[in-house]
């Protein structure tokens, strides 16, 4: 079974651009309903408090992709930001069968070559969540902020 790689819409980039530029602080991803191509999801503003609002658009039932420029302070006051990726391949999911559980799962992890290629490209962390335990902003800070 060959996996194969769905489109990155236009909106997709722009929206990439965006983030890695610091004008907002995080934009998602996922596939259309046709798994054809990687669509906008939803963006989130930089403004405080905000976390929540991110969390909320990982869907227990879709895999999806996220760009993050996450401003944070450091333990002696200096100001950072963060530019990473969340790779969303909920554990949650579930098809019909477990062929295509397992398809879909698999292909969480293996498609949108092109922006995972991009965010590495770009010098950007890869973040791997599989529930949202993993997406607390305390457990996402100690990820990006490892070695400063």
């Amino acid at each position: 079974m060959s996996i194969k790689s769905p489109t990155i819409t236009e909106e997709v980039w722009a929206q990439y651009a965006e983030v890695n530029k610091g004008r907002l602080m995080a934009a998602v991803f996922g596939l259309s309903e046709d798994e054809s191509e990687v669509v906008l999801k939803g963006t989130i503003q930089r403004t405080n408090g905000v976390w929540g609002s991110l969390q909320s658009l990982f869907d227990p039932q879709h895999i999806a992709w996220a760009a993050v420029n996450l401003p944070y302070s450091t333990d002696s006051g200096g100001l950072r930001e963060k530019f990473f990726m969340i790779r969303w391949v909920p554990d949650s999911l579930t098809r019909s069968t477990m062929r295509e559980t397992v398809r879909l799962k698999t292909s969480g992890v293996m498609l949108a070559g092109d922006l995972v290629n991009a965010f590495t490209r770009d010098g950007a962390k890869k973040l791997q969540a599989n529930d949202l335990s993993d997406l607390e902003l305390s457990s996402v800070l100690d990820f990006v902020s490892k070695f400063e």
